[in-house]
């Protein structure tokens, strides 16, 4: 896999993490970048009967995977930073605007469950058209297994290692970031991630 510039990628999956704290802290414990997550959710909230849990993350599998199969039919045929890269991209900004204005005037939970996970799915599509080795900053259990099987079994591949420390640790910095402004700044909560991903589009220019 060819290399992509870091910063683009580091600022994706910070805002990913930012989102997963935002929405599961503000929005009824709903995951709507990580759908692993988001699956176990699924699966306890049935088991308690806390049906109006399990209503919002089957909304957020539903609207992330729209919003993977909306941003791979419009980038088809595209790899890297090409210019609908770039304007799935500017897409996933616009429906972060969406989320944050939505988020400031009360708008219904599941709505904005929906416009986040929607958004996530289209960032987790655009980074598999960047062919990075990580796959997708919205799935890093894949990227930690792949990355220690090179390194511990068949000694092939390029060292990933240092870019998937940073991009754990900017998921993480990501989380961190959006747990503050939810406790210090709850309305402006969903800031970071469009913070995020407008550097992301902004350092693209540059790829």
């Amino acid at each position: 896999m060819r290399s992509v510039p870091r910063l683009p990628v580091l600022s994706l999956a910070l805002a990913s993490g930012a989102v997963d704290a935002f929405t599961f802290l503000s929005l009824g414990h709903v995951f709507t970048s990580n759908m692993t997550g988001n699956l176990v959710l699924l699966g306890i909230s049935a088991a308690w009967s806390q049906f109006a849990d399990a209503v919002g993350s089957l909304v957020a599998l539903a609207a992330f995977t729209c919003g993977l199969a909306a941003a791979f039919r419009f980038t088809r045929g595209v790899t890297g930073w090409a210019p609908r890269t770039r304007l799935a991209v500017a897409a996933e900004a616009g429906l972060l605007v969406v989320l944050l204005t939505g988020w400031a005037l009360s708008a219904p939970r599941l709505g904005l469950i929906a416009t986040a996970a929607f958004a996530m799915g289209v960032q987790s599509a655009v980074t598999h058209r960047l062919h990075t080795f990580i796959g997708s900053t919205t799935f890093i259990t894949g990227a930690l297994t792949t990355t220690l099987a090179r390194h511990l079994t068949s000694g092939t591949g390029q060292p990933y290692g240092a870019e998937l420390v940073a991009v754990l640790f900017a998921l993480a910095l990501g989380a961190t970031g959006g747990t503050l402004l939810v406790r210090l700044l709850p309305l402006a909560a969903p800031a970071l991630a469009l913070f995020a991903v407008t550097v992301a589009l902004a350092a693209s220019a540059y790829a």
